[in-house]
């Protein structure tokens, strides 16, 4: 989950879509388009719309939001663990969808009590509701793999003072919000599921029962201020600015993880609009270990935000680009076709305006909106294939926050099924 910072103003962004450069090519200024509206991508069209209520919570599960303040409209602590903060996703084949809920409620110091957790939900765009079907499992270490302190099992025993009402419970290796932040998903060829994370950052493995396969593996040369072995290194990327993104081969057996921001060194060098993209392939046995290598994506504008990334064959990927505004303040919230063909590493990928989700034609009305149709969430993380023509795009609803709809009420999670105009070539593999 990405910190919130609501009262960021958001600008209005270059409307051109550059190639970045060739490694060793001078730097390309980020242009200004202050004033100008946002460009449509044409043929883009709304196809569905679907709800989940933001106050859907894990029948019988532990209430949670004893760090958190609430709000007037959803007091704290809530009755349970809410359905939310979808931040990565898996269509099934029966059309039904894995959503993986971030770390809880925004930062390590507020989520000691928000349980890792995938769910199951199906979108009905016929009805416009999405129906909560069950919670797969939430994520757990009964092996003992991490080599840290957890919340669930010493952190909160040595924790100086809990909020009242809530008491440390009997040690059983969960994992909470205090424990990771996993703002990715991907399912292997063997039906683990491969997790991207931002307080390491780290790539985490899982069984198909939520519990964890292999030590958390982390990434060469980078550590956020949340990473629980800093130590005395300095870290150098900021907080929830880890893998947002992680696409995986149509073989899968390399998975890509993609940094949210920018790192120190990019920084200083200049390159404050880059992104990495990292490449780690997965043995036979089912580990994954990086190779160091990565490949740079150019953002159009240093303040920008990556939402999410997903592969559609061996060489073309999606990427969600957004800015920090919502609401009113939304203005760009893009998602782009990117190309990796020829690009060596350290190397600039392509990129081209797949859609605009600020401004995408919505003829038939569909979810009772006016056409043009925007999306204009603070963080938008969710982008799956549903066929050549089709994709679904969900958003983070940071939940109980308000904002993208309304100033009062809080965000739902949204379902958006988007025709495009001419077809991807997606590998079936992907589907």
């Amino acid at each position: 989950m990405t910190s919130r910072r609501f009262a960021l103003p958001a600008c209005a962004l270059a409307a051109a879509v550059l190639i970045a450069p060739a490694v060793g090519a001078a730097t390309p200024s980020i242009a200004s388009a202050a004033g100008r509206p946002v460009p449509a991508a044409p043929t883009a069209q709304v196809q569905g719309f679907s709800v989940l209520p933001a106050e859907t919570y894990v029948p019988g599960s532990e209430t949670s939001g004893h760090w958190t303040a609430g709000n007037a409209a959803v007091p704290a602590p809530y009755r349970g663990q809410p359905v939310q903060g979808f931040s990565g996703t898996h269509r099934n084949p029966d059309g039904s969808y894995l959503v993986l809920s971030d770390n809880g409620f925004g930062a390590k110091g507020n989520s000691q009590d928000a349980l890792l957790a995938i769910h199951r939900i199906r979108p009905n765009t016929t009805t416009g509701a999405t129906a909560y079907e069950r919670t797969l499992f939430t994520f757990s270490d009964p092996k003992r793999l991490i080599p840290w302190t957890t919340w669930r099992d010493g952190g909160c025993a040595a924790a100086a003072s809990l909020p009242a009402g809530y008491a440390c419970p009997t040690p059983d290796r969960k994992l909470t919000g205090w424990d990771f932040d996993p703002e990715s998903l991907q399912v292997g060829t063997d039906g683990t599921y491969w997790v991207g994370e931002e307080f390491g950052p780290f790539l985490l493995h899982f069984d198909q029962q939520g519990q964890l396969l292999e030590a958390p593996v982390p990434t060469p040369g980078v550590k956020s201020p949340s990473n629980p072995v800093l130590g005395t290194d300095t870290p150098n990327i900021a907080n929830s600015k880890g893998f947002e993104g992680m696409a995986i081969s149509p073989d899968g057996r390399t998975l890509y993880p993609m940094l949210e921001g920018s790192t120190a060194e990019d920084k200083a060098a200049g390159l404050a609009s880059d992104l990495r993209i990292y490449e780690a392939p997965i043995a036979k046995g089912g580990t994954a270990a990086f190779t160091g290598d990565f490949r740079r994506y150019r953002m159009q504008d240093p303040a920008n935000a990556l939402g999410d990334f997903i592969a559609i064959n061996k060489h073309q990927f999606l990427v969600i680009e957004r800015d920090n505004g919502q609401g009113p303040r939304a203005v760009f919230k893009r998602i782009y076709l990117v190309d990796t063909r020829g690009v060596a590493a350290g190397g600039y990928v392509s990129k081209t305006l797949l859609v605009d989700l600020m401004n995408v034609a919505n003829p038939t009305g569909a979810g009772g909106f006016a056409d043009p149709f925007t999306f204009p969430f603070f963080t938008i993380e969710d982008v799956e294939l549903v066929n050549d023509r089709t994709i679904a795009v969900m958003n983070d609803n940071n939940f109980p926050a308000a904002g993208g709809r309304s100033a009062t009420v809080p965000d739902q999670n949204e379902f958006v099924l988007i025709r495009l105009g001419s077809a991807l070539q997606v590998d079936h593999r992907l589907l």
